[in-house]
């Protein structure tokens, strides 16, 4: 983003008087949200699709779970996008469904013909896509935007305006959209990093430049995965002011996706939980899990919270403590999640401490020199692959059984 130029004065928005009938200011920045764009940006990730009857699953979860926005493709998009879009607004859901809509009229309307609380316009600003995607000049996208959002909120919607591929556009040329875009009524601006080109300090910088700019407006971030940086990014923003934040479960997305679902919320529970009062965290994981299933996808092994290793531990230094206090070596509760912690003692990595633990839950009584011997035994077993809990369980009943006369075949 060039921030070599002269940054010209914010005007403020229009004052009370001025503004004409059928308009209303912005409301003022509240609290934090999240946009869940998993049935919008989620499709877009490669070989991605879901049934009408998974798009209605899939939202009805992201509501028990309490995300504010479910963010839907445009109705434009096919007849059959339009009847889901009609759907997902009938099942009565507390989160809003907002249409992701492109600064055209023929867009624009097709989303007011459905009952979508809002609109979330979306026009192209850097050098790179004004030339190689729509073509338009900074003056021929404010003579399309400003007109249809106040055609929006005329007829009572929410809209908020975004500049696409933010990060990569001229910085006058982006306040200057902005400007015309507040000033015309939209009550968020959206702050995309769209190729995930941003650092958390660039975020950061550009995030509080428009918090100050624009006091009334609440600032909507949309951070790209491209260089790893989308959920440090998007708390970036939300710490800069940001008050809405988009995710999609699992991060899925176009090319590497966005910031997930569970790293944002494994954020907010360490940094921010004030943040989480509205949330049941327990309905996480079957939302990961059943998007997962819905792709034919397996959870990644480094997947906050919701990995299958995420409350794993396998090191004799790292299961000692954590048997001891989980706090030694967990920040997050697993129990807050609805999910267990496991200590996985089938490796040859594996302690006394937690092979005496196990034992003693087995109910096998062990002097200390039989839990030394035992947990050599266990190592050396192990040395040939690492056991499952059942196996370990099996090994650990017949080496009682024979106390300590045990062989292996090599």
């Amino acid at each position: 983003m060039s921030s070599g130029h002269y940054l010209p004065p914010r005007q403020g928005p229009y004052p009370p008087d001025r503004i004409p009938q059928g308009w209303y200011m912005a409301p003022a920045r509240g609290a934090t949200t999240i946009l869940d764009s998993t049935l919008r940006e989620g499709e877009q990730f490669a070989g991605a699709f879901f049934s009408l009857e998974q798009q209605l699953a899939i939202a009805r979860l992201l509501d028990v779970t309490g995300i504010t926005f479910i963010e839907a493709p445009s109705p434009i998009a096919s007849p059959e996008t339009r009847r889901t879009v009609h759907a997902l607004c009938e099942l009565g859901l507390r989160a809003k469904i907002v249409a992701h809509v492109r600064c055209a009229v023929a867009d624009v309307q097709a989303a007011l013909e459905t009952p979508v609380s809002g609109l979330n316009l979306f026009y192209g600003t850097s050098a790179e896509l004004r030339t190689f995607s729509h073509g338009r000049r900074i003056d021929q996208i404010l003579d399309d935007a400003v007109p249809l959002i106040r055609r929006i909120r005329s007829a009572g919607r929410y809209v908020r305006f975004s500049a696409e591929d933010a990060f990569r556009s001229d910085l006058v040329d982006l306040l200057t959209v902005f400007d015309a875009v507040v000033d015309a009524g939209v009550q968020r601006i959206g702050l995309p990093d769209t190729t995930g080109i941003a650092t958390p300090r660039q975020v950061e910088e550009l995030v509080r430049l428009c918090s100050q700019r624009y006091p009334h407006a609440g600032i909507e971030f949309h951070g790209h995965n491209d260089t790893g940086c989308a959920i440090a990014n998007t708390v970036a923003a939300l710490e800069a002011g940001a008050d809405c934040l988009d995710v999609t479960v699992l991060g899925i997305g176009e090319r590497n996706g966005i910031a997930s679902l569970s790293g944002l919320i494994a954020q907010l529970y360490l940094h921010h939980p004030e943040l989480l009062a509205a949330y049941d965290l327990t309905q996480l994981a079957p939302l990961d899990h059943f998007v997962a299933a819905c792709l034919n996808l397996t959870i990644l092994f480094n997947m906050p919270i919701t990995a299958p290793g995420a409350f794993t531990h396998r090191a004799c230094v790292h299961t000692k403590a954590v048997l001891r206090n989980p706090r030694s070596y967990e920040v997050l509760d697993p129990g807050d999640f609805g999910l267990m912690r496991h200590i996985d003692i089938g490796s040859r990595f594996t302690g006394r401490y937690a092979v005496g633990q196990r034992a003693a839950t087995l109910g096998l009584h062990l002097s200390d020199d039989e839990v030394y011997d035992l947990t050599q035994a266990l190592k050396e077993r192990a040395e040939q692959g690492s056991l499952s809990q059942e196996e370990v369980d099996a090994f650990m009943h017949t080496w009682y059984e024979e106390k300590g006369n045990l062989t292996w075949e090599r």
